[in-house]
């Protein structure tokens, strides 16, 4: 995923992603045929993208795309570049905004860079999780990064990625959708999810969980956005022992199911998702949360 231009040696920092065994296809899936694709590609990044910090409403970074002319063209809002805890990026907003130059699409993640400070001149790497989930990976290179750091003193390393949502336009505005991930699975499904976005890019369509291993695809963006990958990353029938994973697509392959359930508790909590992106944690209606299992007695009315 290194990205480095020629009039400057880049070194970039990758994000560290732990990645636990897979889960469990209830059958084996049939190999999709590829079909003519008609998928926009530069349309699938046009949007206003938000960055926050934890609790807040207010963004402290904002990235806008548009397509013109079959081309992207955008702008990213100015803030104050800040690191806390173990690497997390956060920031403040500030006045203005500058455009992003050199956009690039290429394998399904789109390339530019900065126009002002405080990463004025660095590449970005702008990656889709889905339809209204993405992550950028911010490119700098190792003096900066020690520079980010000395202004930092507080944080114990620095995480290049800012995880950002497609903000949705409604008659009360822009809001974003927020998730609620399980970190043990959570990292399995942000690859698959990953993983189909991609997938999309390049076909036209979503994938079954068969085509994205067979076709390689699980294995080229593992390798792209991730450091470690499962290691049972090959298995089709047990990708993630001790957890059901079911991967279900429409009909005409625009859109997916995806969830990710424990094998041994038929009432514990699960991670569900689909081509946004976006990651749910739910449980049954009838866990009693104490106990840890299922109340199956009747109510009375």
């Amino acid at each position: 995923m290194n990205v480095q231009r020629s009039r400057t040696p880049m070194l970039t920092f990758l994000l560290g992603v732990v990645v636990m065994p897979l889960a469990t296809l209830s059958a084996s899936a049939v190999a999709q045929r590829n079909r003519p694709s008609t998928y926009d590609s530069v349309n699938a990044f046009v949007g206003t993208w938000a960055a926050r910090r934890p609790g807040e409403n207010t963004p402290f970074l904002v990235l806008k795309l548009r397509a013109s002319n079959g081309e992207l063209a955008g702008t990213v809002s100015h803030f104050k570049l800040g690191v806390i805890g173990n690497g997390t990026i956060t920031g403040t907003p500030l006045l203005g905004e500058s455009p992003v130059a050199h956009l690039t699409i290429g394998h399904g993640d789109l390339f530019f860079m900065w126009g002002e400070p405080p990463l004025g001149g660095d590449d970005a790497k702008f990656v889709l999780e889905g339809t209204k989930k993405a992550m950028l990976v911010i490119m700098v290179s190792g003096e900066q990064g020690q520079e980010i750091m000395a202004n930092n003193p507080a944080a114990s390393g620095f995480n290049p990625v800012i995880y950002m949502s497609r903000e949705a336009e409604t008659d009360n505005g822009k809001q974003t959708e927020s998730s609620a991930e399980k970190w043990e699975i959570g990292n399995m499904a942000g690859l698959i999810n990953t993983a189909e976005a991609q997938y999309k890019f390049a076909h036209g369509i979503y994938a079954n969980y068969a085509t994205l291993l067979h076709s390689g695809q699980l294995k080229e963006t593992g390798g792209r956005e991730f450091t470690l990958v499962p290691r049972s990353l090959q298995s089709e029938t047990d990708p993630l022992p001790g957890y059901r994973l079911r991967l279900l697509l429409s009909r005409d392959g625009s859109s997916y199911q995806l969830s990710i359930q424990q094998k041994t508790a038929d009432c514990g909590t699960g991670l569900f998702s689909d081509e946004t992106g976006v990651i749910f944690e739910g449980h049954a209606l009838d866990v009693d949360a104490r106990q840890g299992s299922c109340n199956n007695a009747q109510q009375e009315n």
